[in-house]
């Protein structure tokens, strides 16, 4: 399969790096030292048990490589303003475009300017990051990523893909209902990174507090609120399971949002705490804590001036 990443950070270079060792057809969409590095001395991707290199095609011009017939688009949702329209080169007439990026307005963004029918929703579950140039962390013991056809199918095209990832050693989870998967994730992600990276505390260290626990509980409501009046309905269960999930997080363990609060990079606030609350506008739901979230953050999400 010929597959370009658009943005070979973290997430992205990981499975990427995982496809071109299993023989696929693989260009990195990078940039800076990144890309400079992985031209020069290929990608090493660190993991947990292993440890390798591979040679793979890097670029930060797509119109270099030509319409594939997968785009994995993985840059953080900051950046879709100039990534998107970046990617017109790589989108054919038979080319998936796979996005996995947080919250769930990336398929509709994407579909806006080439086609629902080009669009595959996914999300991605694995921790890594770029520890130097050319060099990416795999701190997940195993890799994982699920996406779907929007209207459930089990279209040839995303099985294809699903095969892809699996003989990469992804655990892969091809869905049926991949509006719930995406809503089930900004349950739990978004009041963590939201609310550690406003207290400045780890979700675990946070939610180890009793009015921390308790203020987890109002704000996964809210998500849950808000999904539920969207069309994807959440009970007590999935609420308490997002507590569950957040409670099992090792103590210091920061969020993506997070982490680049504390460095000065850009936030990637829209997609994981402003859409909770443009999306309850939508469909009549209040998003209080949401709201007072975004407002304390907005001030910081362009990051520091060096970082932009």
């Amino acid at each position: 399969m010929r597959i370009a990443i658009m943005g070979a950070g973290g997430i992205g270079g990981c499975y990427g790096g995982l496809l071109a060792r299993t023989g696929n057809d693989v260009t990195l969409i990078a940039r800076g030292a990144h890309l400079a590095a992985i031209k020069e001395k290929g990608l090493r991707l660190v993991q947990p048990e292993d440890d390798f290199t591979v040679n793979v095609a890097a670029t930060g011009d797509p119109s270099e490589v030509g319409p594939v017939d997968l785009v994995i688009f993985a840059v953080k949702g900051q950046h879709n303003p100039e990534a998107v329209p970046l990617i017109k080169p790589l989108v054919g007439s038979d080319t998936t475009v796979l996005t996995i990026q947080n919250g769930v307005e990336s398929a509709d963004e994407l579909a806006e300017v080439y086609g629902t029918e080009r669009v595959l929703p996914g999300s991605a579950y694995v921790l890594s990051n770029i520890i130097s140039p050319g060099v990416i962390r795999q701190i997940s013991p195993v890799p994982n990523v699920a996406f779907g056809e929007s209207n459930g199918d089990l279209s040839e095209r995303a099985v294809a893909i699903h095969n892809a990832f699996s003989k990469a050693g992804v655990d892969a989870d091809l869905s049926d209902n991949i509006s719930k998967v995406l809503w089930s994730k900004m349950l739990y992600n978004s009041p963590a990174n939201g609310m550690a990276s406003a207290a400045r505390l780890s979700p675990r260290d946070l939610i180890e507090f009793p009015e921390g626990a308790e203020m987890f509980r109002s704000a996964i409501q809210e998500v849950a609120n808000v999904g539920t009046a969207f069309g994807v309905p959440f009970g007590p269960e999935d609420v308490q399971g997002a507590i569950d999930l957040i409670a099992a997080r090792p103590m210091g363990a920061r969020g993506s949002m997070q982490a680049d609060l504390e460095t000065g990079r850009p936030l990637e606030l829209e997609a994981i705490v402003g859409s909770i609350g443009r999306i309850g506008r939508k469909v009549n739901v209040p998003t209080p804590i949401f709201d007072l979230l975004y407002t304390l953050l907005l001030p910081h999400i362009l990051g520091s001036s060096e970082n932009r």
